[in-house]
């Protein structure tokens, strides 16, 4: 992946603030060369701390690491000096006279905290000499100053007297020392800067004089809150020795070096925290405008980062302010022009972060994202919106235009012209369609001609075009215009086949001030519900809703239930081989509910598992009937909702069933709504249906959806109900061979393979040739009630019928097909009985295949 892809900051200043490294390995030998150098010189002064205390050796050594652990940086420049308490410890040590006893430990123990952060001994050289330079200006600046105010605390001096002393001899240097020392640091940042090959104008830029001065007076501060005024007025009048003064002085510059770096690492906490707020707010803006996002960016960064501006520049407006430093992204180019992100801030404000650079990384790699996904959007849209032939938009990018006019045109000064070209079809037959194209494009040419400029062009029909135009002057304008666009587009068109006369008509059509753009609607034959009719149709939707849930709700309750039944036929032994059943439901207006309806609808009113427990009740006490005509009919298929696994409720009634009639086995199919329970909570309850020998287990809709095809795997399966679609359209060779050999797999592991949805002869035919063996659909029986079911096995059993039971009813050449003879023999029995559907009222339905009445509320639909 390249560094423009990742969204890499790859311009300067970023590159030539970075030192070479090749003059920064010279510069840093030298740093260490001077390091050690004045260690051997101060290392005789070890000897003297022998004497210490044991307490006074470890307060030294804790200030020492205190110390030197805070320190913050004046600059982002990686070589440049940092901010530390090196001055104050120097001063503390200079009045109690342990510096030329301390300085080589101190030495060392600098290298090593800044050898630490930086990761680099060469840098953590460099560091520790720039953090060692304030203390020959402290020194000079000092002169005596310490020893005699050493001295005095030493010598039990009043206390006035010791104040007036400070007043007279410490004020002024200390403020040339507070002013001398940013210089001083600033003199070796340019030495630095020159060794180490990095561009010292850049540099300077980078620093934070707001930070620079504000520290130096805390320094200043500092000397004397905690090293001055309190040795003054605790030891001025009484005679101390050196330990207890340095254990103060210690005590004290720990506190103020722990004040600032706890200051300091709150501040990145809290730099942190905004660079990831700024990413949220740009996370949170997605997707962008199409128009200018790179402007929504800059203004989500600048009111997420403080101090930071963040702009964009292209190439030509690339300049730089005085006393502000910068940081580029990688150019980004979008429609011919390129330009970068840029971060802004004055020298007054704090120096640029590493996590400052992550977020313009970042904002760039989104920015290039969103910018693509917007070109790959803008082209599909253009793409699906625009007639390839003319040019001109299409018909549904017409109508969204209208729909658009209805909000944002509040003048409603909007006409469209409609231009239809006369006997466009006898252009076709006579001339070719190839002639006809071409008159269709010339046509639109021409149109475009005379249009204005912010007129939207569409093709709305094979010779009908559409001319929206917003701020029409007046009505009169529009008929000129359109007068003009027929004159012009009825002229002869010179073709390869000679000139073609073309005649075309216009319509007009124009808002009005009561619709607005909704006349142009009407006229365009999209006339959209008003807010009113849209409400009424919401609440009689409603109305309807809550009148099923009662309805449903009802017959659970009172185990009100009636039941439909649709046979699964064993195509191989011509007999039923189990019923499916069907929940028959009704409202107030005997309209049955849709079985999907009833599942979730159920399944949400939390009557779930009892609908399921009454549809085995119900279907159980039919069966028994059933089987007193049909003693071999024992199997009964039942779909799941879902609210039924892990309810111990059901397992138990599956089992008291069991036990009370171990003769009737049920199949528990599973639908959508129960897969996706089962994949969550449905573990150890599947073992214990697999193991009642009446339960068998098996799925709907299989090859629909990627859940029942998982389901494969996951659920140990008996059968497998194939979707009606996977019969539907099965002409070519190579899907029907498929189809053979998933049916070989099914026997072969002992899965029984049911094809729903058999509704045709062709898929009869189909069924017959891969090798089908159970089968389900109309063309078999359709579902029926109770009392049809019960005279259907009266007349015929479980017998899907031969061809003698109903021949001449069969339209020739199917006979010979499996099952088919079946459909006959079901017309015959229910001729004989002399019995409807309707004589079995309230159980009467429309069954898939009927005319409906169209009073249903929800269409039925049994394609499980």
């Amino acid at each position: 992946m390249t560094a423009q892809q990742q969204g890499v900051i790859t311009t300067s200043p970023d590159d030539t603030r970075r030192p070479r490294r090749t003059r920064t390995t010279i510069l840093a030998v030298m740093c260490l060369v001077i390091l050690v150098a004045l260690f051997i010189g101060y290392l005789p002064g070890l000897q003297y701390a022998i004497h210490w205390t044991s307490t006074d050796v470890v307060l030294a050594g804790i200030s020492f690491l205190i110390c030197m652990a805070y320190s913050t940086e004046l600059s982002s420049v990686p070589v440049a000096s940092r901010h530390t308490a090196i001055p104050l410890l120097t001063t503390m040590l200079l009045i109690t006279g342990g510096f030329d006893h301390l300085f080589s430990l101190l030495i060392v123990i600098t290298l090593i905290c800044t050898t630490i952060p930086a990761r680099s001994l060469s840098i953590g050289a460099i560091r520790a000499c720039t953090a060692l330079v304030p203390i020959p200006v402290v020194r000079l600046v000092l002169g005596e100053l310490p020893a005699h105010l050493r001295e005095i605390f030493t010598s039990s001096v009043p206390r006035a007297e010791a104040l007036n002393y400070i007043q007279s001899d410490w004020v002024f240097p200390l403020i040339v020392l507070t002013a001398l020392l940013p210089v001083a640091r600033l003199l070796c940042d340019i030495v630095v800067y020159l060794i180490s090959g990095v561009p010292v104008a850049k540099s300077l830029s980078e620093y934070s004089i707001t930070r620079i001065t504000a520290l130096s007076l805390a320094d200043l501060a500092a000397i004397v809150l905690t090293i001055l005024l309190p040795a003054v007025f605790q030891y001025s009048d009484v005679q101390i020795i050196d330990s207890s003064l340095r254990s103060t002085f210690s005590i004290l510059l720990d506190i103020y070096a722990l004040l600032l770096m706890s200051f300091y690492m709150l501040r990145r906490m809290m730099r942190a925290e905004n660079s990831l707020r700024c990413l949220l707010n740009i996370s949170d803006a997605l997707p962008l405008p199409n128009a200018r996002p790179e402007h929504e960016v800059a203004e989500i960064i600048t009111g997420s980062l403080p101090n930071i501006r963040c702009i964009m520049m292209t190439d030509d407006e690339m300049h730089h302010r005085r006393f502000h430093s910068y940081r580029h992204s990688q150019r980004i180019k979008e429609q011919g022009s390129q330009y970068s992100i840029v971060f802004e801030r004055s020298m007054l404000n704090r120096p640029f972060l590493p996590a400052d650079e992550e977020v313009l990384a970042a904002a760039t790699s989104i920015l290039n994202e969103e910018l693509r996904v917007n070109r790959e959007v803008s082209t599909l849209r253009s793409e699906s919106e625009t007639d390839p032939l003319t040019g001109a938009y299409t018909y549904p990018a017409f109508i969204a235009t209208l729909k658009s006019l209805q909000t944002e045109n509040a003048s409603n000064k909007v006409a469209v012209i409609y231009l239809n070209i006369d006997q466009f079809r006898r252009i076709n037959e006579r001339y070719s369609r190839l002639v006809g194209n071409l008159v269709l494009r010339t046509t639109a040419d021409r149109i475009r001609e005379i249009l204005p400029e912010d007129a939207f062009l569409s093709r709305i029909g094979g010779s009908e075009f559409a001319t929206v135009l917003t701020e029409s002057a007046s009505e009169d304008d529009v008929e000129n215009l359109a007068d003009r666009l027929r004159d012009n587009t009825s002229l002869p068109i010179q073709t390869d086949n000679g000139t073609i006369s073309i005649a075309t008509t216009t319509s007009l059509s124009f808002a009005s001030s009561e619709e607005g753009a909704t006349r142009l609607l009407i006229d365009a034959g999209l006339h959209e519900l008003t807010p009113a009719m849209a409400e009424q149709n919401q609440e009689q939707s409603a109305k309807d809703h809550l009148e099923m849930s009662d309805a449903l709700r009802d017959a659970i309750e009172k185990n009100h239930l009636a039941l439909l039944y649709q046979p699964i036929f064993l195509l191989q032994q011509h007999r039923i081989g189990a019923l499916e059943m069907f929940p028959l439901i009704t409202d107030s207006r005997n309209h049955r509910l849709d079985f999907d309806f009833v599942l979730s609808e159920a399944q949400r009113l939390g009557l779930g598992c009892e609908l399921s427990m009454g549809i085995l009740d119900r279907g159980v006490k039919d069966l028994l009937e059933f089987r007193k005509i049909a003693p071999d009919l024992n199997n009964i298929c039942l779909t799941l909702n879902g609210s039924e696994l892990g309810n111990s409720q059901f397992y138990e009634h599956l089992e008291s069933l069991r036990e009370r009639h171990p003769n009737i086995s049920v199949c528990l199919q599973f639908g959508q709504a129960a897969l996706n329970t089962a994949r969550i909570q449905f573990d150890d309850e599947l073992e214990d249906l697999t193991s009642m020998s009446n339960v068998h287990i098996a799925i709907t809709q299989a090859g629909t959806t990627y859940s029942e095809v998982s389901a494969l795997g996951n659920i140990p399966l008996d059968i497998i109900k194939l979707d009606p679609s996977i019969v539907n359209g099965y002409s070519n060779p190579l899907a029907v061979t498929i189809m053979k050999r998933t049916v070989q797999f099914a026997h072969r592991d002992g899965i029984h393979l049911v094809f729903d949805g058999i509704d045709t002869v062709e898929q009869t035919r189909l069924l017959h040739e891969v090798g089908g063996t159970e089968a389900q659909g109309t063309i078999y029986a359709s579902m029926m009630t109770a009392s049809e079911m019960r005279m259907r096995l009266e007349t015929m059993g479980i017998d899907m019928g031969s061809a003698e039971s109903g021949e001449a009813d069969v339209p020739s050449g199917i006979s010979d097909v499996p099952g088919a003879a079946g459909v006959a023999g079901v017309s015959a029995a229910a001729d004989a009985s002399g019995s409807t559907s309707a004589d079995a009222s309230p159980e009467a339905v429309n069954r898939p295949g009927e005319k409906n009445d169209g009073n249903d509320i929800t269409k039925p639909s049994y394609d499980l």
